[in-house]
């Protein structure tokens, strides 16, 4: 199956795109194209809501008690300089990267040593990669809610029903986990695992559902953390 076989697949057939990965193997497209397309979503996703940002890392500097106000102004200059924004944008590219490299070592280790199966580091990487390419349509419905409501706080789940959102709580960043688009992410990997491992539908369930809630409440515990900062 050809790459561009494979990426519409994943969105309407994944089963055939995992089915491809592990009898056909992988190429340098596999790793390459969807890092370009990610970092591309990730540049216009940044580049529409910079403004939004902007504001937002004002607000928190200005809320500093423990700097004097010449202070934050060096800080509010240093923030808007070319360097420092060009730095974002890169550290969003990494970031997304290292995301999937850190979670296909993970579902490695999952996979072949806990679950006792046995498949190549590389095609689980090309299938965090595919997978994570679920984030463009989340990103660009993200954007039109975020340029709606002229503000960064947006969920599509759970959390959207919650009419007072507080950041600085436990129990409302757990809910703001529970995405439609985290949800499919999910749902993608127990596919993957039900596949590439030739597992049972409960045994990959299993090991997917139970380190991904695990990872949804460290998400939880830093964001809750990080609110209160």
């Amino acid at each position: 199956m050809s790459f561009f076989g494979r990426i519409s697949n994943i969105f309407v057939a994944p089963d055939k795109c995992f089915i491809s990965l592990r009898d056909e193997g992988t190429k340098w497209t596999d790793y390459v194209i969807p890092i370009l397309l990610l970092t591309v979503m990730i540049i216009i996703f940044m580049a529409t809501t910079a403004d939004m940002m902007k504001d937002i890392q004002v607000d928190a500097i200005m809320k500093m008690e423990q700097f004097s106000e010449a202070q934050k102004e060096a800080m509010l200059e240093q923030s808007s300089s070319g360097i420092v924004q060009s730095i974002q944008y890169v550290s969003g590219v990494i970031s997304t990267i290292f995301t999937a490299i850190i979670t296909a070592l993970i579902m490695m280790i999952l996979g072949n040593f806990v679950g006792g199966g046995q498949q190549k580091y590389g095609v689980l990487l090309a299938s965090a990669l595919y997978i994570q390419l679920i984030t463009i349509p989340e990103s660009i419905i993200k954007i039109f809610l975020i340029l709606q409501k002229e503000s960064m706080n947006v969920y599509l789940g759970l959390a959207s029903f919650i009419s007072s959102p507080d950041q600085t709580n436990f129990f409302h960043n757990l809910i703001g986990q529970f995405e439609f688009f985290k949800i499919w992410r999910i749902v993608l990997w127990v596919l993957a695992f039900k596949i590439l491992y030739k597992f049972t539908g409960k045994k990959s369930g299993w090991l997917v559902v139970v380190i991904m809630l695990i990872g949804m409440l460290l998400a939880a515990a830093v964001a809750t953390f990080q609110g209160k900062m």
